[in-house]
């Protein structure tokens, strides 16, 4: 039986220059994965032009946390829908690089950064 979910984890939704914004506060884990995944499925629904995942406020992520954002990596392939990360935590940022999952997203510092880089179609090259 899992753990029940950290009263900490949080995730808010909200649109913007039709890309939808999905902010996750708390653990990326076991216990948490799965509401990830819920909230990308509720997103899809809408057709959005593209999904924006904010992970400032996550600074940990275990393996299911990474199966997470693989499923909605190719959830958001699938439909043809734009995928962006922004804000990741050096903790986060590291399991990404370890797993070889860091270069298969597109990252940005900001959402607006996020937003503008849609708009233009542009790939995000890391500094």
């Amino acid at each position: 039986m899992a753990p029940p979910a950290s009263s900490a984890f949080d995730i808010r939704s909200r649109s913007e220059r039709e890309w939808a914004i999905l902010t996750v506060t708390g653990d990326l884990d076991r216990s948490t994965a799965e509401r990830v995944k819920s909230a990308a499925e509720t997103v899809w629904k809408t057709d959005p032009a593209g999904l924006v995942l904010d992970l400032a406020a996550v600074s940990f992520c275990d393996s299911a946390g990474l199966s997470a954002l693989v499923y909605v990596l190719r959830g958001c392939q699938a439909r043809d829908i734009g995928l962006a990360l922004v804000g990741i935590e050096p903790r986060v940022e590291r399991i990404l690089s370890l797993t070889l999952l860091l270069s298969v997203f597109d990252r940005f510092h900001s959402v607006e950064e996020a937003l503008e880089a849609g708009e233009d179609g542009q790939r995000f090259e890391p500094p």
